[in-house]
């Protein structure tokens, strides 16, 4: 399964409630695999992504050729204020960006300012320590998972793996009506798809700031949590789960 499959693309463009001829920004849009579901539900709408990475933006382009509504793709810092007018787009959405930011309130004011009256703001992100594998050893496991949860890569300008259960509070505490809050799950017996990226994320992520001497585990520790994973994985023992946290706010 690859990212632009993941069911959690699909939700979000659902629960955006985007009119057929309406207009989207996705924030933080990546390759663009939530504009992607998007246009798949919804055809003829205007679709806008900002990301900071201009590589991300041209896989974007290229996996939403054909596209029959307006595209509007944009190399943005999300920690500046937002290059569109106030009260612009229909629905904002957001995944997986405001864990990285110093202060995602600021994003949350700036994407309010861009809603339409009755406009629709979703935000989702994975709570990282929500994170359960098997195979490894507890103590061992507990470990690596609680490390990788408080890990900040030298591209993140903060870390926050818990801020997935934040969302409501977020929007709540910005203003907007909380309509609607839930959780989708990822899980996988077996180390392929998502599963398979996300333990190789761990293990990368946690090699390199072992190196940096930045985290609480050791290569040693990330290397034999990774061992443990595979043998599970031959043995049929492997389970993997992930608790994505979505919170829907509407503009009044």
């Amino acid at each position: 399964m690859s990212e632009s499959d993941e069911p959690v693309h699909a939700v979000l463009a659902e629960l955006s409630q985007l009119p057929s001829d309406g207009t989207l920004v996705d924030l933080g849009c990546g390759t663009g695999p939530t504009l992607a579901a998007t246009s798949r539900r919804h055809p003829r709408a205007r679709l806008v992504g900002l990301d900071r990475s201009a590589a991300a933006l041209s896989t974007a382009r290229t996996q939403l050729t054909g596209h029959g509504g307006g595209l509007q793709l944009v190399q943005a810092d999300l920690r500046r204020p937002l290059p569109l007018a106030d009260a612009c787009v229909d629905a904002v959405v957001s995944y997986n960006v405001l864990e990285c930011l110093g202060d995602p309130a600021a994003l949350v004011r700036e994407a309010i300012r861009l809603l339409k009256p009755e406009g629709t703001l979703v935000l989702a992100h994975v709570d990282f320590d929500s994170i359960m594998v098997s195979g490894p050893p507890a103590d061992l496991d507990r470990r690596v998972c609680h490390a990788f949860t408080d890990d900040r890569q030298p591209w993140m300008d903060h870390a926050n793996g818990r801020i997935g259960r934040t969302l409501p509070g977020l929007i709540a505490g910005a203003g907007l009506t909380l309509h609607r809050t839930e959780t989708l799950t990822a899980a996988s017996t077996v180390l392929t798809g998502h599963a398979e990226r996300r333990v190789a994320d761990m293990r990368r992520a946690l090699l390199s700031s072992a190196a940096r001497g930045t985290t609480t585990v050791t290569a040693i520790e990330v290397t034999d949590w990774h061992a443990a994973v595979q043998a599970a994985a031959r043995d049929r023992r492997f389970f993997f789960s992930e608790t994505v946290v979505i919170a829907v706010g509407r503009r009044t």
